[in-house]
Formats: C-alpha cells, sequence, structure tokens
C-alpha cells in the first residue's frame, strides 16, 4: 500500500508542477541559445535572474543565479556521452574560453586546457558525441525549432567560431554556464518544451525500461506492467535537518542486499518485483515529502511524514499545525476557533465532513489522509506504521482528543508534541533522547482507542514528582487535562470540564480536600508568601496513601484556621465550610492505597477544586470575596 500510494502522490505532485516528471530533472540554465529557422546562432539571451540583497554591512547588493528549467535528466556517465537535449557548453559548441596570458588577448580555442593529447581533445570528442546525437534523435521531427536545432549540429564548426561576438561576450562563463535553445522571435518556448521533443523522449524512455539485454523483466507489483525489475532502489534524503533524522548513508526503503535476502535465485531488488520505473517515481515522492517542512516531522527519533491523496496542502498543513506547531496560513485565533467549533459539534454529535468543510474551509475532509513513521537503521528505513484513513474521520479523532483533554474553557488546542514532552521530567538535560515510546498514544489519539496506561502512569508519576517551580503554566492544564481524558476513554466515566461538586469518588473527594486545605494554608499566610506549601511537602504522598497523610494535614490546618480566623475572619467561615462539606462526603474515612485510576481521579479532583479558587465566575468557588483573577491562556 505504502509504494502505490506513493506512486499516486507522484502523479499529483508533477500535475501540479512541484516537483519534475520522472525523466527531467530541475537545472540552472544562464542562458537561451537564439536560433534562426536555418540554425544559425543570432543571439544569447541572458536568463538569469537578479536579486537585491543587504550584505551583513548593511549594504545592498545585487547576487545574480541561474534560471530553473526542467530539462530530460541526463545519465551519470563517465566518458564522453551527449544528452537527448545538451546544455553543456563544451558538447554544444566545442569551445572552451581562454583568458589572455603575458600581454595574449582572449581566445576561445578548440583544445581543452590539459597536459595530455586526450585531454586537449576532449572537446572535440564531446562535439562530435553532440552533433551524432542531435542527427540521429532530431532528424525525423517537423518542427520548426527541432529542424533548426539540427541543422545547428550539421553548420557549425568551432574551427571557424573562435571569435564568435556572442560567445566572446561571455568571457569566462562560456566554460561554466548551461544553455537552452529557443528559436528567433519565440524565447518564451524551449527545444525540451515542444510537444515532438517530449513525445520522442517518453518514447527513448520507454525504450529504456524496456531494454532486456542485461535486465530481469517481471510484472510491476505496483504499475502491472512488463518491465525492468530495479535491483538497487534509490536512496532517500537523510542529513541535518532534512530527511529521515538519524538514518546511515544512502538508506533506502527496499534493500535486499545481503546474501541471506536470495529467494529462489533472486538477487537483490528482484526479490520485491517493483519496476524501475515504480522505483523512481515513488523514491522521488517520498524524497519531496522528506524536504517539504509542512510534510514531516521529527519526534521520539522518528520521522512522521503525512501527505493528502488528492494533493492539498491546506489538510497537510493543518495537520502539522495540530501536531507539531502552528503555521503561518493558520492563525492561532483562526485555529482555535475553527476546532472549538467542531468541539461544539462534537457534543452535539454532528460533526460531519459538511461541517467540517464549513468551518475550515480550505481543507478537502473527504480526502484520504497518510500517515506514515519512518525509523532509522543502519542502510534500510524501518517503516513503524502506515496510516490511511479519510481527513473528516481523523480530525474528529482528533477533535475528541481536544474535547477530553479540557479542563477550563477558553482553552487552547494542545498539539500532540505537547503531550510528549509533558511525559518527560522537566529537569531533564536531554529532553528529546527520551525513551518514552510514542507511537501507541499517536495511533490511539488518531484511531480513537483507549490511551496507552503507561502514558497514564507516566504523567501521573510527573504530576507527583515535579515541583511546582519546575513547571510552566501550560504545564499545570495539561497533565490533569489528559488525566481527565484517560478517565474519560480509558475508564468510560462521563467527567466535567471544570470543579464538580457532586462527584463522590473518595479519590477525587481527597484531591479536592487536599486543594482545600492548601488554600486555608496559603489564605493564612498572606499577605507574604509561603516558601513550601503542604503540597510541596505532602502531594505525592497523599495521592497515593490518602489514609496516611490526609488525618494529619487536617490536625495542622487547625493552626491554620485559627490565625485566619484572627486576621480574615470570613475567609475562615468559607474556608471552613468548605472543608466540613468535603469531609462529609468521605462519611469520615479515608481510602488507603490508590490503584493508578484513583490517583488520576485525586490529581484531577486537587487540580479542578484549586483551580476553582481562582477562575473568574466559576460557580464552584467557594469564597466570592478573595480577589478574583482570571486565567490567561498561552
Amino acid at each position: 500500500m505504502l509504494i502505490s500510494a506513493l506512486n499516486d502522490y507522484y502523479d499529483v505532485l508533477t500535475a501540479r508542477n512541484i516537483i519534475t516528471d520522472s525523466g527531467y530533472a530541475e537545472t540552472d540554465v544562464s542562458y537561451q541559445i537564439i536560433l534562426s529557422p536555418e540554425g544559425k546562432l543570432v543571439g544569447l539571451r541572458d536568463c538569469r535572474i537578479s536579486e537585491t540583497i543587504t550584505n551583513p554591512g548593511g549594504k545592498s547588493v545585487t547576487k545574480v543565479s541561474p534560471g530553473k528549467m526542467r530539462i530530460p535528466e541526463r545519465p551519470r556517465s563517465t566518458t564522453v556521452s551527449a544528452n537527448f537535449v545538451e546544455v553543456r557548453p563544451g558538447y554544444i559548441f566545442g569551445l572552451e574560453y581562454h583568458p589572455g596570458k603575458n600581454g595574449s588577448s582572449d581566445m576561445l580555442s578548440t583544445e581543452s586546457n590539459g597536459t595530455t593529447a586526450k585531454q586537449k581533445e576532449k572537446l572535440k570528442l564531446q562535439h562530435q558525441s553532440f552533433c551524432q546525437e542531435v542527427v540521429q534523435d532530431f532528424g525525423d521531427m517537423t518542427s520548426l525549432l527541432a529542424m533548426a536545432y539540427v541543422r545547428f549540429a550539421q553548420t557549425w564548426q568551432p574551427e571557424q567560431e573562435t571569435q564568435n561576438p556572442y560567445l566572446m561576450g561571455l568571457k569566462a562563463d562560456l566554460n561554466k554556464c548551461k544553455f537552452a535553445f529557443c528559436l528567433e522571435g519565440h524565447p518564451e518556448k524551449c527545444l525540451q518544451e515542444e510537444e515532438q521533443v517530449r513525445e520522442k523522449w517518453q518514447e527513448m524512455r520507454e525504450a529504456g525500461y524496456r531494454d532486456t539485454e542485461d535486465q530481469v523483466i517481471c510484472q510491476c507489483a505496483v504499475t502491472g506492467e512488463e518491465l525492468p525489475v530495479a535491483e538497487v532502489h534509490d536512496a532517500m534524503i537523510s542529513g541535518r535537518g532534512i530527511g529521515i533524522k538519524d538514518a546511515g548513508i544512502n538508506p533506502s526503503l527496499v534493500n535486499f542486499k545481503p546474501e541471506s535476502f536470495l529467494s529462489y535465485g533472486h538477487e537483490q531488488g528482484e526479490n520485491a518485483c517493483i519496476s524501475v520505473k515504480a522505483m523512481k517515481r515513488y523514491t522521488k515522492a517520498l524524497n519531496y515529502l522528506l524536504t517539504s517542512p509542512s510534510n514531516h516531522s521529527y519526534i521520539d527519533g522518528q520521522t512522521i511524514v503525512y501527505w493528502s491523496s488528492d494533493g492539498n496542502t491546506e489538510n497537510e498543513t493543518l495537520w502539522k499545525t495540530i501536531f507539531d506547531q502552528p503555521s503561518d496560513q493558520y492563525s492561532a485565533e483562526e485555529l482555535d476557533s475553527a476546532l472549538k467549533g467542531l468541539i461544539a459539534n462534537a457534543d452535539a454529535g454532528t460533526v460531519t465532513d459538511a461541517k467540517l468543510a464549513d468551518t475550515l474551509s480550505r481543507i478537502t475532509a473527504g480526502t484520504d489522509f497518510y500517515i506514515l513513521c519512518l525509523a532509522p537503521n543502519a542502510s534500510r528505513i524501518q517503516v513503524k506504521y502506515l496510516v490511511r484513513k479519510n481527513f473528516g474521520k481523523l480530525l474528529y479523532h482528533v477533535v475528541r482528543f481536544q474535547q477530553e483533554l479540557q479542563i477550563f474553557d477558553k482553552q487552547k488546542p494542545v498539539t500532540l508534541r505537547a503531550i510528549k514532552q509533558e511525559l518527560v521530567s522537566p529537569s531533564s538535560t536531554h529532553p528529546e533522547d527520551d525513551d518514552t515510546p510514542f507511537d501507541a498514544l499517536f495511533r490511539a489519539v488518531i484511531e480513537g482507542t483507549p490511551y496507552p496506561v503507561w502514558c497514564l502512569q507516566r504523567m501521573v508519576t510527573r504530576v507527583k514528582k515535579d515541583s511546582e517551580q519546575d513547571l510552566s503554566y501550560r504545564s499545570r492544564y495539561i497533565r490533569p487535562g489528559f488525566i481527565k481524558a484517560c478517565l474519560i476513554r480509558n475508564a468510560k466515566e462521563e467527567i466535567s470540564m471544570a470543579y464538580d461538586c457532586d462527584n463522590t469518588n473518595p479519590a477525587y473527594v481527597c484531591g479536592s480536600m487536599f486543594a482545600v486545605l492548601q488554600k486555608i494554608q496559603e489564605d493564612s499566610a498572606k499577605p507574604e508568601q509561603l516558601n513550601r506549601t503542604i503540597k510541596d511537602a505532602y502531594f505525592s504522598m497523599a495521592a497515593s496513601n490518602p489514609a496516611a497523610v490526609m488525618p494529619k494535614l487536617i490536625r495542622l490546618s487547625t493552626h491554620h484556621m485559627k490565625k485566619l480566623q484572627r486576621e480574615h475572619p470570613d475567609w475562615a467561615v468559607n474556608d471552613e465550610k468548605a472543608l466540613t462539606e468535603t469531609l462529609d462526603k468521605l462519611g469520615g474515612e479515608f481510602p488507603g492505597t490508590l490503584n493508578l485510576y484513583d490517583q488520576g481521579r485525586f490529581i484531577l479532583g486537587y487540580s479542578q477544586r484549586y483551580s476553582a479558587f481562582f477562575r473568574k465566575n466559576s460557580k464552584s468557588m467557594i469564597n466570592t470575596d478573595r480577589k478574583e483573577n482570571e486565567d490567561v491562556t498561552e
């Protein structure tokens, strides 16, 4: 499925001119050779691009760079061999520019710089190869430009052009620039763009694919055509900042190098039955994805690649934004508004492809979306998983995930990368090297399955162990939000966004009581700030075994309450009432050792109750006379 999907995506990319068709290559071209219908060189047209830039010293300078053209791909060769459409000056003109020395004039020479006779004859051999290739491949064409091209090859005499004014004007550029051909009066169309030339090149490529002289032929597993097998598959891009992270040298997706992979006499790529044609297409598509910023991300030592089967870049950019980081195409406000609208629809059970398209007008919800996870290996690329899913359904699962994470209104959407970061200790010196297996969590989010238990365990551990001073504000709502999501999906519980005063679960009630006890301690110390609260000293133990800690904290709170009654009697009344109501829910009995899910309930109860003290206009606020602070979201 993977190679077939990449093969199809190749067609999408070439149709939109994002990548060049197989058999073509983006080539730097500096000048157009203008030919008359008779094949005479009548001028050179500069097609370089000028750009004004500011250098580090603040001075504006003009930078000139070659233009880009799609030229029939040149096969690699160490011998003299002309291309189907030639761009190299030595082959085309058979001349080389030599600057004057010791007072002599500049000149064009038919001999290359070299010490041996073979080196000096290089230009002659190159031009002969060019002339033979042109007559052989273009001799039967009838377009004006193709016929002029043939006449040029037949009539150009390098020995008689050593003072050609057009070439002399290029000076040293002649030796290093590349050229394209056009007809006089028609610079808008180059030789390689002629219909007959394109058809001829396609025929030659197909003939090359079927060259059975030294290649094994089989039915391609991707296209179904009888074509030569690709014995060695092209390498994927890998390197610093692009391609497959931490991959070895020239990694490939299909690789059968060791002798242990020999099967029924088949060697190397013969085992895969993938043709050279299909191999070139899928590798080119995958390498594009590995270099496109909106089509891949790095996380947990892996490379995540994603693409929309219809080539809709809006789908891909939106997924990148949700998965990884904000995008210039979707502002934070636009994305927040869209996702919140979808969350509201999810609450009502009315998320449809039409509503997705209405909310995010630029996406195509009905198309297939692919997510590919690649991991590095010595010489091959390890495919950890491949997901193909309707983009609308994928977004629905993401919206459901965001819905489960919410612990207050107007909460910003949380990226999957942010969740991964919260599973790692904030004091870690190399968080990127953490060995947390992200795959299972990722699959749970995009497929709507239960979250891995280890994720809940890791998040509970982080809440219990990490100091408040080490946490960002974002951490303080992502962590309890994820615990809430695990309880909703894994334990099938209905949990409200804010503090639920009707929740009688003992662990949840103990967590909310801990929040009340901490608030009593903090209020009694005002206007001064405490250096160490009961949360710093007792939270981890209380979340594991409330019965061992809570009675002690209640006794300690009596001292705080006495001080509070003296200095803030109104606060003391409200706090004592809240503590009494919470104790009544437990019936005076505290639970003992809590299991993992109960520890999560304790943390959630604490977080929701403590947040309620500061949330403006919250129904569960205890002390309305205190200073109200509105949450600031990131």
